[in-house]
């Protein structure tokens, strides 16, 4: 009898960790950043910085002028760039954009787009001061409707607040070529 006692509390100690494993988020989803979703205004508010997502273009080539030429940038997908409103909080941030697509693959922004201002690389944001800057990605078609965009401080973020807007409905209507401006 008492060996079967010790053979029952063993089948359910093994039973119960075997349930917290599967149950139980690993490490890595444990320490990621939270997600904070912007309100139906598309205002956004984490703990480090306030968002707004201003606009969503997209286009099949982009322009743009560096060190006094003009550069073009053509893809076999679609450019997808968000015009953002963002101000810090409590010290100066870098702000990093990632698009979760709608069959759940991130993308990060594309590096193909340099030297161009007002860019998400290469733009601070200062407390109490509201700017704008642009997130310039290269995904394709299906990606963009039913994805989101995610906004986060760069750097570290474990245990800090991410910014999700909400999915656009309809893609953006495609223009050839988009020119960014200063």
């Amino acid at each position: 009898m008492k060996h079967l006692a010790n053979l029952v509390a063993a089948l359910l100690g093994a039973g119960f960790l075997g349930a917290m494993m599967n149950t139980l988020p690993d490490y890595n989803s444990s320490f990621q950043p939270f997600g904070v979703h912007a309100d139906e205004n598309g205002v956004g508010q984490g703990r480090l910085f306030t968002a707004k997502l201003v606009g969503l273009r997209s286009a099949g080539a982009i322009s743009y002028a560096a060190f006094g030429a003009d550069v073009v940038r053509d893809t076999s997908a679609t450019f997808l760039v968000a015009e953002l409103s963002i101000g810090a909080h409590k010290e100066s941030r870098q702000i990093e954009a990632i698009w979760l697509g709608a069959t759940g693959r991130q993308y990060s922004q594309t590096i193909r787009i340099e030297n161009v201002p007002h860019t998400l690389p290469s733009a601070w944001f200062q407390p109490g001061l509201e700017d704008t800057a642009l997130a310039v990605f290269e995904l394709p078609d299906d990606e963009i409707a039913g994805g989101t965009l995610a906004l986060l401080a760069r750097g570290n973020p474990i245990l800090d607040s991410a910014v999700h807007f909400a999915a656009p409905p309809t893609l953006p209507e495609k223009q050839d070529l988009l020119r960014l401006e200063p």
